[in-house]
């Protein structure tokens, strides 16, 4: 959990003046590193946890424990509670139990508690899995249901051996498979009007445990039961409500694989991706629902503890992601896309589905999740900022969160605080893990109370003010045009910057842009955020792929969010064998220098590496030398050679290993994804937009760096006057 503001304005009216949203970005579940130990399991029995007793605040170390211990103060409320006996423990000199060390409870501010019966809705089950895989002309064609079905054999073995699994397959029909005594037995659903399950949900889920050799010939057999097939047409809403069905006495979680315009009712889409639209105040309807029928299913499924993730295949054909991502959206799921798949491309698009499911299906994951947020007096929850907006200080229901989930929460301040007191924010995770059991993740976060504006300024988090602007903005999308939301963006780090100066460097020069320590890289995250693909003006970007990178910001890490927003840049003809040989005290790899993202960086004799959070470009100038060229890309030259179709593969000399080892650092940094590399040159396809991602410079209706920090100067030199 972490803060836009470590310390805030004891008074409304300095928290606005300010204009900085005080929020936090929160990622429950994330994976811990080893060094820290996991997060600990605390037991009290069939009592449950510690809580206040007005405003259920769970047991955390900002308990204030009075009384030689026999009473706590609640730092939420407030609130004198009476300790219960079997939890008594004298307190020290300091004020401080003597037990502090030993009880996680009180020294770590994140910790899962086990959930007594009086939590559970019902007896928790360890959730089922399944699996929709389309099966059309254009499925089969592509080689996409051969890559899923290969990928799903070799992944459910390592399934948790409780996991209940089943397959459904549709084109213009519903197709469900079950094991019986005389071996594999399909059952096909013709009429996709009204849907219904050919058994009983229990003998269409099997259990690995027994049924894996059953489940395995099933999946080998799919792909020869179709590979004939001429339908070209797509049932995809009815084959999601047949799966509702499947799963909604139970929950669990749905992962969908489509690659045709689902042409078939209910919930037929059109191709509705107009270009014309683009730049209007009519494109923010291509980043929407086509209708209530899919918001309606995706509230369904979410009713019924049913977590949908969607891969969608596509070969440049529109397929209308805004639309079937809301599912995903509302219910804690992911989107991925793949672009270019066909079958000449498949190790590309198939190595990173294939990375990318594996990450899906076995990553920690907690199901039926319930969420409340508690905060100090004088302070309230304003908004949600998840995969859909949700407002107020509600208990926020999601069928799934997992390990690489994040969201975001704003903050607004109802009463003055005292100076110098630490209010408190706590986020408590209702779930059940992947064993059936159900259990609460507990995050507490302190902060400080100030009067001094200067110390606000000082102690503010640029990385998680940007990743807080990134998801205002998409979730803004809907209501007004992109040129809107980008202007937005920019209104708030000129505001930012004039209060700044207003309030901590009046006395300053007014011909000097000063900028807080702190947040001296806002104005660059700022221009980049509206340069990025999520937001940016122009065509390259079409519709298809904006909805997906929006779905994707709605979810996204701090650390994956800062890349997406303000892509690096390595020298790869510079690395030593130190650059990709460090590593932290966190464990983690240390990267490199970057360079700024501006063309004149880009020698014509080097090779440089771009990552943009979402894949990875490799761009060699054209004097490159054919010593790299052969280490790295097993070419001499590359006059007469296409680019696009070189591949990179680790080779046993020093330049290659130090290239791979770059590559693989930045790899672990976002384990929800697999960056695939592209390679380009002068004049490739893509070096357009390996060009665009240069957001330093100037760009055909955008400014540069260096003219939007004169923007910015005038605009706040123009609030003085």
């Amino acid at each position: 959990m972490r803060l836009t503001l470590n310390q805030i304005s004891t008074t409304d009216d300095g928290l606005t003046s300010a204009a900085i949203p005080f929020s936090a970005v929160v990622q429950p579940l994330a994976e811990v590193p080893p060094e820290e130990g996991c997060v600990p399991l605390v037991d009290f029995g069939e009592a449950g946890p510690i809580r206040c007793s007005r405003c259920r605040a769970y047991i955390n170390p900002f308990f204030n424990f009075i009384d030689r211990g026999r009473n706590f103060v609640c730092n939420i409320c407030g609130m004198v509670s009476a300790v219960p006996r079997d939890y008594f423990c004298e307190i020290d000199q300091n004020g401080m139990r003597r037990d502090v060390a030993e009880r996680p409870e009180l020294n770590r501010g994140a910790v899962d508690f086990a959930a007594p019966a009086e939590y559970q809705a019902r007896p928790p089950l360890p959730p089922p899995l399944v699996v929709l895989l389309e099966t059309t002309y254009a499925s089969v064609t592509a080689c996409v249901l051969e890559v899923v079905v290969g990928a799903l054999r070799a992944l459910l073995p390592k399934m948790a051996p409780h996991t209940r699994f089943a397959l459904v397959t549709f084109n213009d029909s519903l197709h469900f498979y079950a094991g019986s005594e005389t071996g594999l037995r399909q059952y096909c659903c013709p009429d996709v009007t009204e849907a219904v399950l050919p058994l009983p949900a229990h003998q269409l889920l099997l259990p690995i445990e027994t049924k894996l050799s059953a489940i395995d010939q099933m999946l080998h057999a799919v792909p020869a039961l179709f590979a004939g097939t001429k339908r070209p047409d797509a049932a995809l809403g009815a084959a999601i409500g047949a799966c509702h069905l499947l799963l909604e006495k139970t929950g669990g979680r749905l992962l969908v694989f489509q690659h045709t315009l689902p042409g078939i009712q209910p919930m037929k889409l059109t191709h509705r991706d107009d270009v014309r639209q683009y730049g209007t105040d009519k494109e923010r309807a291509l980043f929407a629902p086509v209708d209530a029928s899919w918001t309606s299913l995706a509230n369904q499924l979410s009713s019924a503890q049913i977590c949908v993730s969607s891969f969608h295949f596509t070969a440049g054909n529109y397929v209308d992601i805004a639309s079937q991502s809301t599912l995903a959206r509302q219910t804690g799921g992911q989107v991925y896309m793949y672009a270019n798949c066909v079958p000449e491309a498949r190790h590309v698009w198939a190595t990173k589905m294939q990375t990318e499911l594996a990450r899906n299906m076995l990553r920690d994951f907690g199901y039926e999740g319930v969420m409340r947020f508690r905060t100090s007096k004088g302070l309230r929850v304003e908004q949600y900022l998840m995969g859909q907006l949700k407002v107020g200080d509600v208990d926020i229901d999601m069928p799934g969160f997992d390990a690489d989930s994040a969201f975001a929460v704003t903050f607004k301040l109802d009463d003055k605080l005292e100076e110098s007191s630490t209010p408190c924010l706590q986020c408590a995770l209702l779930y059940t893990t992947v064993l059936g059991e159900r259990r609460i993740r507990v995050l507490t976060l302190g902060l400080q109370a100030t009067s001094a504006m200067s110390s606000l300024y000082r102690y503010a988090d640029l990385d998680a003010l940007t990743n807080v602007l990134m998801r205002q903005a998409v979730l803004s999308s809907s209501k007004m045009s992109l040129h809107q939301a980008r202007e937005n963006i920019i209104s708030t780090a000129i505001n930012t910057l004039y209060n700044y100066r207003k309030t901590c460097a009046a006395t300053t020069s007014a011909g000097q842009l000063i900028l807080p320590e702190s947040l001296k890289l806002l104005p660059l995250y700022a221009l980049a955020l509206t340069k990025s693909n999520l937001l940016r003006a122009g065509t390259e970007i079409r519709a298809d792929e904006r909805a997906a990178l929006m779905a994707q910001a709605g979810r996204l890490a701090i650390v994956s969010s800062i890349a997406a927003v303000y892509p690096r840049l390595f020298a790869l003809h510079n690395l030593t064998n130190n650059d990709c040989a460090q590593v932290g005290a966190d464990g983690v790899p240390c990267l490199p220098a970057t360079l700024p993202l501006s063309h004149e960086k880009l020698e014509p004799d080097g090779a440089f590496l771009l990552d943009d959070s979402v894949a990875l470009y490799i761009w060699c100038g054209r004097g490159i030398s054919q010593d790299f060229l052969q280490s790295v890309l097993q070419v001499s030259s590359l006059e007469g050679v296409d680019v696009a179709r070189l591949t990179l593969v680790p080779l046993d000399n020093p330049i290659s290993k130090r290239v791979h080892a770059l590559i693989n650092a930045i790899r672990s940094q976002r384990p929800h994804l697999m960056q695939s590399v592209s390679v380009l040159g002068p004049k490739a396809p893509l070096e357009a937009r390996f060009l665009s991602m240069l957001i330093e410079d100037r760009a055909q209706a955008s400014m540069s760096y260096v003219e939007f920090l004169c923007h910015v100067h005038r605009q706040i030199q123009n609030k003085f006057n």
